[in-house]
């Protein structure tokens, strides 16, 4: 009995040019921290999942993924009013699903792009629930109808914007 690989599957890992992710994050937590103060239930959108989601999908590596999802939810905490650290175990998990996923099915359509975002949205919130709730004992729901709209919001946001992103790649 031989095992040989498998290589008629080919996966395309996307390479970005100099400093598109760092500004792109910061656009995103710059965004994120301002628009819900002008804007009435800005702060269902989560722009930095977005910027995590696409380039950790794009990257398809799980520690890119990792390291990503750890910097952007750090940074998140940072302007957000959650205690330090929520948005980074959060973001770090969605980080490291998000490579996962890219690795695994194709995600440059829109339809898996926007399932893709609204499942990680949920995820993301979900994280984030059960920290509050048992890491430090804030008791919540588990699910809401706000999620709801917010991860629709979320997920078809990121239909028209991950287009966007994918005019940073190298060609």
């Amino acid at each position: 009995m031989t095992l040989t690989a498998n290589d008629d599957k080919y996966i395309e890992v996307h390479k970005y040019r100099a400093g598109s992710v760092v500004a792109a994050a910061a656009i995103a937590l710059a965004l994120q921290a301002f628009l819900p103060k002008y804007i009435p239930h800005a702060e269902m959108l989560e722009l930095p999942l977005l910027v995590t989601v696409y380039f950790s999908m794009g990257r398809r590596n799980a520690a890119s993924g990792l390291l990503l999802g750890a910097a952007m939810g750090l940074f998140q905490d940072a302007v957000s009013h959650l205690p330090l650290g929520v948005y980074g175990i959060a973001l770090t998990a969605v980080g490291y699903a998000a490579a996962w996923i890219g690795y695994r099915i194709d995600v440059d359509l829109a339809l898996s792009r926007f399932g893709v975002t609204f499942l990680l949205y949920d995820f993301e919130r979900a994280v984030i629930a059960l920290i509050r709730r048992f890491l430090l004992e804030q008791p919540g729901p588990l699910f809401s109808r706000y999620w709801l709209v917010g991860s629709l919001l979320t997920a078809t946001l990121a239909v028209f914007l991950f287009p966007q992103f994918d005019r940073l790649r190298k060609p």
